[in-house]
């Protein structure tokens, strides 16, 4: 072969390289960044030219659907049979604004493409069969979640209800809700109609309220100021603490942390003074420990921690142990859950899931199992259950138990236990601004014939005719003692 016949070879081997390279980032490397473009339609009606996996909950209830939609290029579009009973858990699949939470978490799973559903497709693909996505089933259990919208009807906060010896999430709604027809359907009007209302809705009702909202939590934090006093050895049970029964600092004449109503405290130790929520004793036990302690009991039980996911991102609950320093009215304010102390729902649950459960805080989870499209269980949630801390000792466990039935008997949450059932509760009032209402607060665990539930209930009003009235036993207390008792089965036959 002469020269100028190899040039030109070797120019031609370059040019077939070159595409071949080309070719290849195109559509391996950078073919992810492609599809991801706004402005690629193929991908979206990719996505529904094929059903989409079922969301159902624990009893096979379906929350998440699909079905025909007589288009061309939008086959099919999603459905959600329940409307807003799940609607800020789901979220939504749009062809118009894309997908939001679990719809948009677990997207691989209910689009069929995730590499664990690979064989799978590979086979259905060999044998003829219709593509499909995955199926996912959460944790969720239909008939507490009920018990939940019902008890919270007119009223606006979460519920959240936990499994506290497995981190399952039994039931999870806020209110208000949204319906994720509206913003799903295939029809580009309708879909753009119920986008524009939810931005302009200032109640943020697609916003999932448990896991992504802060909140003051008023007396429930007194449960980790207890556990701290208890648990360190520096306080015990039913010995005096030596605080004032009617103000910290006790001999103060400037500002003072009080209790409600300006009452004295009938008891110093740290039993009575849970059951009638005295401020002036948890806040000048929490003085007395320290803000470091308050601070790494806080932890323990899940505060300050930014990477908590169920598979939902849950915003961290705080601790403002860095913005105390030495002020020791400050630390006393914080330690019964006023100041800058802030939690979520969810986190609220887990503190009473901890005393439910021997001091242990299992991680909590809202997946229970993924199934690819020939039926084969690609994931199952219990073998991923895992310890999130040991928040406490047993022993300190059991005596905070201890104090928390006897809220329910003798003190703040009378009347609201559960007949068969064992019930601890702890009852919280949490101030907000300026001219806002207080918070209604009831955080609860109940146990009866091997079945044990964890719930909080946060709710919130804005009337202000209502503000003297507020109270946890009265707004939030009825909402879980509902949603225990859908929880243990009472009342089935």
């Amino acid at each position: 072969m002469n020269q100028p016949i190899r040039r030109v070879a070797l120019f031609c081997f370059l040019l077939i390289t070159a595409l071949l390279v080309s070719s290849n980032y195109l559509q391996v490397v950078n073919a992810d960044s492609y599809k991801a473009r706004p402005g690629n339609m193929r991908t979206v009606y990719d996505a529904f030219a094929y059903p989409r996996g079922q969301i159902t909950t624990a009893d096979g209830t379906v929350i998440a659907g699909s079905k025909l939609s007589g288009g061309i290029t939008l086959k099919y579009q999603r459905t959600y049979p329940l409307g807003g009973a799940y609607g800020n858990i789901t979220g939504y699949k749009s062809p118009s604004y894309g997908s939001t939470d679990l719809e948009f978490i677990l997207n691989k799973y209910l689009q069929g493409t995730d590499s664990s559903e690979s064989v799978a497709n590979f086979m259905d693909t060999l044998t003829g069969k219709s593509k499909k996505g995955g199926d996912v089933q959460l944790t969720l259990q239909n008939s507490v979640q009920q018990a939940a919208i019902t008890a919270m009807k007119g009223r606006e906060g979460s519920v959240v209800a936990l499994d506290p010896t497995t981190g399952a999430i039994l039931a999870m709604y806020s209110n208000p809700t949204f319906d994720p027809n509206g913003i799903s359907s295939n029809d580009g009007d309708a879909a753009s109609a119920a986008g524009k209302a939810l931005e302009a809705d200032k109640t943020k009702p697609n916003l999932n309220h448990a896991t992504q909202e802060l909140y003051p939590p008023g007396s429930v934090f007194k449960v980790i100021t207890a556990a701290a006093a208890l648990d360190t050895g520096k306080f015990t049970e039913t010995d005096p603490t030596g605080a004032n029964a009617h103000q910290y600092p006790a001999n103060s004449t400037g500002y003072t942390l009080v209790n409600e109503n300006k009452d004295d405290c009938p008891g110093t130790d740290l039993k009575a003074a849970l059951a009638a929520s005295c401020n002036s004793v948890y806040g000048y036990v929490g003085a007395q420990l320290g803000a470091q302690t308050i601070a790494d009991y806080a932890g323990r039980f899940g505060f300050n921690n930014p990477g908590l996911k169920i598979p939902l991102p849950v915003v961290s609950s705080t601790f403002p142990a860095d913005k105390l320093g030495n002020d020791q009215l400050g630390l006393a304010q914080a330690s019964v859950g006023q100041g800058d102390t802030s939690l979520t729902p969810l986190q609220a649950a887990m503190i009473a899931a901890a005393v439910a459960n021997d001091g242990k805080i299992m991680q909590p989870y809202l997946v229970d199992k993924e199934t690819a499209p020939n039926g084969h269980v690609t994931y199952q949630g219990k073998d991923h259950q895992h310890l999130l801390s040991q928040a406490v000792s047993p022993q300190t466990a059991a005596m905070l138990d201890d104090m928390m039935q006897n809220v329910v008997t003798n003190g703040t949450g009378s009347g609201l236990g559960i007949e068969g059932a064992k019930v601890g509760a702890k009852t919280g009032t949490a101030q907000r601004g300026t001219g806002q209402n207080p918070l209604a607060w009831y955080v609860s665990y109940a146990t009866m014939n091997g079945k044990s539930v964890a719930v909080a209930v946060m709710i919130k009003t804005d009337n202000p005719n209502l503000r003297d009235s507020i109270s946890g036993h009265d707004y939030a207390g009825p909402v879980a003692k509902a949603v225990e008792e859908a929880a243990l089965g009472v009342g089935k036959h």
